[in-house]
């Protein structure tokens, strides 16, 4: 005989948070980043499907790249039954560390369908520089 228990989604969420959270060997991330260095700058991609760019900000502060911001609910039919939910709704933090001085002035980003690029310049004195030898 099998017994089936059928609680709130609350505490779906609820035992989520705490297990997977706390116990989860790799938690993903989101956004899902990737940085890459070029002679001149760096370059930032965020994965954000499903936000929008008034729900997100962007930050810079003692070498520290902060994403934050929301991905707001879609709209569910009333009638409709949900059989799979796995997009989750939910306010986000992501914070990077940048290796080297930043021309903050110049700082650029850009959200194009759900990709989010942010170019970082680097200052002058951070980049690499061929010396002659005499």
């Amino acid at each position: 005989m099998f017994v089936r228990f059928g609680f709130p989604r609350m505490f779906d969420d609820l035992l989520e948070d705490v297990v997977v959270r706390d116990f989860a060997r790799v938690a993903p991330s989101f956004p899902a980043i990737d940085v890459a260095e070029h002679e001149s700058e760096f370059v930032l991609v965020a994965e954000m499907p499903g936000v929008k760019k008034e729900d997100l900000k962007i930050t810079f502060e003692d070498s520290i790249l902060t994403l934050s911001g929301e991905r707001k609910p879609y709209e569910i039919p009333q009638d409709a039954r949900v059989l799979l939910n796995e997009v989750r709704v939910r306010e986000f933090t992501r914070s990077v560390r940048m290796p080297s001085d930043i021309q903050v002035e110049k700082i650029s980003a850009k959200l194009e369908n759900g990709v989010l690029r942010i170019v970082l310049p680097k200052a002058e004195s951070a980049r690499i520089r061929n010396i002659e030898i005499k």
